[in-house]
């Protein structure tokens, strides 16, 4: 087996090529091939993703967070519609959400699981908005949940924590705006925090944001959050962490298959935890689009 690592050295506190190189050698042991191809700037991994020959390879493994498997993921898919190999990814990043989908447990348990060959098949969400068309395992924010995504970069080298206080800060100027959502062809108006289209469960590391998404049912999980006091949101943020936000009646959770999301005004988006884009937004759900080590 031939097995392609595709590295982002500054994920998890710049352990990316640290990880990779442990990896390597685990892979070594157990007679897996691999090369190391390393990131040299922002977007670096998307890049590589987009040049790879896939008929070199028996599997693509993204070494970095959720924002590397996004740029990877992406990148694969650019030079076809389809691909012949598994992708995979080896979590190091800030939150590694998807990877709890999984229920990979560590590094090494990543490295076990593709040399055992063990795979499945998963769906991926697709949004075209303004920036352009692009893939999501994960989940794709918009609103409240995209504007604590890039309050928390600037807190990034605190790992998982830097997503609290980046709600701290959201909180403190917290806005609602309308919002028109059509979900396969129902259409409904809110006024709305946030909107989070989801394939996964979690978001931000360990927070359960749909705890009823599955990432193989053909279905995305919408969670909306309606308008709510300061003081109301900051009791609901603690449920986060097991799901019960959405016992709230202030939470609404609705699935579908195609979502179209429009607001009054232009809501910053984060697909798997990167920031960029604006709404409206069109987005649809690919049924077991990818297959994927784990």
């Amino acid at each position: 087996m031939k097995i392609c690592l595709i590295v982002n050295p500054n994920a998890g506190k710049k352990r990316g090529l640290y990880v990779a190189e442990t990896v390597s050698a685990l892979f070594r042991d157990a007679g897996i091939h691999t090369e190391s191809l390393v990131s040299l700037h922002p977007g670096g991994t998307r890049e590589i993703a987009e040049a790879l020959d896939l008929s070199h390879w028996d599997g693509v493994v993204a070494v970095g967070g959720d924002g590397t498997l996004f740029e990877v993921i992406n990148g694969l898919l650019a030079i076809s519609g389809s691909l012949t190999v598994p992708v995979g990814q080896i979590p190091v990043g800030t939150g590694n959400s998807f990877s709890r989908d999984l229920e990979i447990q560590s590094v090494e348990d990543a490295v076990a699981r593709i040399v055992r060959g063990s795979v499945r098949k998963i769906d991926l969400g697709h949004f075209s908005s303004e920036a352009g068309d692009f893939y999501f395992a994960n989940l794709l924010g918009a609103g409240f949940v995209s504007n604590v995504a890039y309050r928390a970069r600037k807190y990034k080298a605190l790992g998982s924590l830097s997503y609290i206080f980046g709600i701290i800060e959201e909180v403190i100027g917290l806005k609602s705006t309308q919002i028109t959502l059509e979900i396969d062809g129902k259409a409904i108006e809110r006024e709305g925090i946030f909107v989070e289209i989801c394939n996964s469960r979690f978001t931000g590391g360990n927070m359960m944001m749909a705890p009823a998404a599955e990432i193989d049912d053909g279905l995305l999980d919408v969670i909306i959050l309606n308008k709510v006091t300061r003081r109301t949101l900051l009791k609901l943020l603690p449920s986060l962490f097991k799901g019960k936000h959405v016992e709230s009646p202030f939470v609404e959770v609705i699935q579908g298959k195609r979502i179209l999301l429009r607001s009054e005004n232009p809501l910053s988006l984060t697909p798997d935890g990167e920031t960029f884009g604006t709404t409206p937004i069109d987005v649809t759900v690919h049924h077991q689009k990818l297959e994927m080590f784990g």
